[in-house]
């Protein structure tokens, strides 16, 4: 069964992101943000108040630092390998940070998030991206949703 995907037709279009999410029990999200030069889409920080989205207080405090980039993008084809290796590549140059995260007890990856929409999404995510996040220390997470997102 050796098709050619360039064959489907064109639908509507479907939204992805590609993200990059940290964890760690200590270290502060403007450390993160500094070192990385990106801007999170939102950050958590270890031992403040539990808060919904839209601010109402939950009990408890944060147990570590949660901090995720994220890039949404629309398509109207299936391809999204290509937006998971321009983020790894921007990455490349933080790999000691990327390390030391690792080595102080924090964890990170990169996530792609298919986000509901009608359609179909395929894609081969190349050798050198896969060996890049395996260097960098980075883990790679897939996350479907079967109901769309805003």
């Amino acid at each position: 069964m050796d098709q050619d995907l360039d064959e489907f037709p064109e639908g509507t279009p479907q939204r992805f992101s590609v993200q990059l999410f940290i964890r760690h029990p200590t270290m502060h999200p403007a450390e993160i943000t500094a070192a990385l030069g990106m801007d999170p889409l939102f950050q958590h920080v270890v031992g403040e108040p539990r808060r919904t989205p839209k601010g109402t207080h939950l009990p408890g405090t944060y147990p570590c630092t949660d901090w995720r980039y994220s890039v949404r993008y629309e398509v109207k084809d299936q391809w999204f390998a290509e937006k998971v290796t321009e983020l790894v590549d921007r990455l490349v140059p933080h790999r000691d940070f990327l390390h030391r995260l690792r080595s102080t007890g924090g964890e990170a990856m990169i996530i792609v998030q298919f986000l509901g929409d009608d359609g179909h999404f395929g894609d081969n995510i190349p050798l050198e991206t896969l060996a890049n996040l395996a260097d960098l220390k980075l883990e790679l997470g897939i996350e479907v949703y079967m109901v769309p997102q805003n």
